[in-house]
This record gives structure tokens, sequence and C-alpha cells, in this order.
């Protein structure tokens, strides 16, 4: 049995409350606001909007971050606005397995007859160690995975905008070696599988706000953006000979080199390459 709800059900509400939450994370989609003149791009279904514009069958949409955008940034000159990438959030949403018995070990920890599990993938795990370990304190990359299953808790949480208060988060690198995270509450705490081994962090908020105030060292926003780009190509470099993900990204990665000569600017190609990395490793990418 698996939650009543998709992966994708879960991130949207999670993504909005740390985008609008006090701590002021941000998509990085919002630095292109004052550039494509728009503040948010959604699909929307509703029919009675599609039928005031004339349209007979809702549109299927395009995905933006697949289309080149060239002949944007060479409208836009080169004194456009960097983005703040100081200050990053790199975020993994995995969908949990509800259980209700727990083992020997798991009661030791204070585990009650109900609890959640999420499975690890080796490969994955693997490149976000790896990314996590080039990029130092300078980001925070985790899991992040719901600690309840049923439609009506994602409802009335996204209703009362306490997601992230309902969310279990751990650091990929607590991982290592395991091959799957257990936890009964929210936070930062759970065991890690295969030998039991109780982890529990700081608060949430907590990690990031020692990650946004150690990138406080340096404003220069283009070296920031520059570093993302170059630490995951060689974390990449480094395991690509048995990892497919890191394998697959560097033979994007280099088409999109080739490519260098489109961009005006060097940190439009720094921006798109590490965006591409997150969109292969399946990672949501949040500015803190």
């Amino acid at each position: 049995m698996k939650a009543e709800f998709e992966e994708k059900d879960f991130e949207a509400p999670l993504y909005s409350e740390l985008k609008f939450g006090s701590h002021r994370i941000a998509t990085p989609g919002q630095v292109f606001e004052g550039k494509f003149g728009i503040d948010a791009a959604l699909e929307a279904e509703h029919p009675l909007f599609w039928d005031l514009f004339g349209f007979y069958d809702i549109p299927r949409g395009v995905v933006l971050d697949e289309l080149r955008w060239g002949f944007m940034w060479q409208r836009l000159g080169r004194k456009r606005r960097l983005p703040t990438f100081n200050t990053n959030l790199l975020i993994q949403a995995k969908r949990p397995k509800p259980l209700s018995r727990s083992t020997p070990e798991l009661k030791s920890y204070g585990f009650g007859s109900k609890y959640w599990r999420f499975e690890i993938t080796e490969h994955q795990q693997e490149i976000l160690e790896k990314v996590s370990r080039n990029l130092r304190r300078r980001a925070l990359v985790v899991y992040a995975s719901p600690a309840f299953h049923t439609l009506d808790n994602l409802y009335d949480y996204t209703e009362a905008q306490t997601i992230v208060e309902n969310t279990n988060f751990v650091k990929v690198e607590r991982l290592h070696n395991h091959k799957k995270w257990n936890y009964y509450q929210p936070g930062t705490s759970g065991v890690a599988h295969s030998e039991p081994e109780f982890i529990e962090d700081e608060p949430f908020y907590s990690m990031i706000e020692q990650v946004r105030e150690s990138g406080q060292e340096s404003d220069d926003f283009s070296a920031n953006l520059r570093f993302l780009h170059k630490s995951t190509v060689e974390a990449c470099h480094e395991i690509q000979e048995h990892n497919p993900i890191a394998k697959y990204y560097l033979r994007l990665h280099g088409r999109l080199m080739r490519m260098e000569e489109l961009y005006e600017q060097e940190e439009t190609i720094d921006y798109v390459a590490f965006n591409m990395f997150c969109n292969v490793a399946k990672l949501k990418w949040l500015i803190a």
C-alpha cells in the first residue's frame, strides 16, 4: 500500500509553502518574473476560463524549461539583474508507504503501530551524496516525505498551509549505505535501514538558516552560480563509469556546451546547466 496521493500532489503545496513562508524561499523560476513579464506559470484546467477565450479544448501547454530562450537574453542585454543564487536548497520528494506493524528495533526508538517508510534509489543516492559533499555547507540537499498518507490529510494541510510542519526531512548524506528511511512523525528524526541507525537532525528551518548564513560569505552571485555548475559536473565525472544518472547528465551537458556560443552571458549557461542537472536527478531547486 502506498500513499493515496502521488508525489506531485505533495510537492505542489510543499513548495508553495516554502516559497511564500516567512523564510522567503522561492523557486528559481521567479528570477524570470521581471524578464518574461509573468508572475507565475501554471496549468489552468477550468473549462469556463478557456470558454471565455473561445477554446473548445483545454490546451495541453508547453514545458517552458525545455525551450531555448537565447533570443530573450539577447533582447534583455547585458545589464539584466542576476538572480541571488547564494543559498540553495535541493529537495527530493518521496512518496511514503504507510505501515502498521513495528519491528522490535523500531519500537526501541519510540515507534508505535503507525509509521511511514520510503525506499532509497541506489544510483540517485550516490549522486546526491556526491553533489552534497561538493557543495559543502553552501547548499542543503534533503529528502522530503509526508508524515501522512491520505487525501483528506493532504487537502486539510494544504488548506491550512501546514504541509511543511507535517513533513519529515532527512539530509541525503545521513542515508549513506542505507536502503530505507523509516519515520513516525514530522521533523528530522527517523531510523535508517538496512542496519538500524537512529538519526535526528536539527529542525528543518534551523538547517536552512545555517546554510543561509554560510552563504553570506560571498555576494558574487555569478561566482556562486558558477560554483554550483562546476561542482555538479565534477561530481558526475567522478562516478560516471558506474552511475547511469551521472553518465546521462554528462551526455546532455556536452550537447549544451556545444551551444555555448548561443548564450551571450556565462551566467546563463551556468544556470541552464545546473537546472538541467536538477531535472535529471529529479530534484527541486529552491532558493533561500
